[in-house]
């Protein structure tokens, strides 16, 4: 299915994108599950969880079709998770 690793790729762009749009802008404050938080980070927390996990998922049972897209998405993908923890100067070591 060619539609879904660029669908895939898309949305990891989108993502890095609104994370970069998130770090530099204001935007409201609300209290999302006991602690607060501004409203364009929600659907980029939810968007970091699902979409690593999909590209692996479809890098691992597509072992015969080698696809650009997924490993790709994937990077960009991890790019957004290191700007992430930068930016909440979460120290993991």
């Amino acid at each position: 299915m060619t539609f879904k690793n660029k669908l895939y790729l898309f949305l990891s762009i989108v993502v890095l994108l609104m994370t970069f749009v998130a770090i530099f802008q204001n935007f409201e404050t609300i209290h999302f599950i006991g602690f607060e938080t501004e409203i364009i980070w929600i659907p980029i927390w939810i968007a970091v969880v699902i979409l690593p996990l999909l590209n692996l998922y479809e890098i691992a049972t597509n072992i015969q079709d080698y696809s650009k897209y997924y490993w790709l998405a994937l990077g960009i993908n991890l790019v957004t998770i290191f700007y992430i923890i930068r930016y909440y100067k979460i120290e993991l070591f």
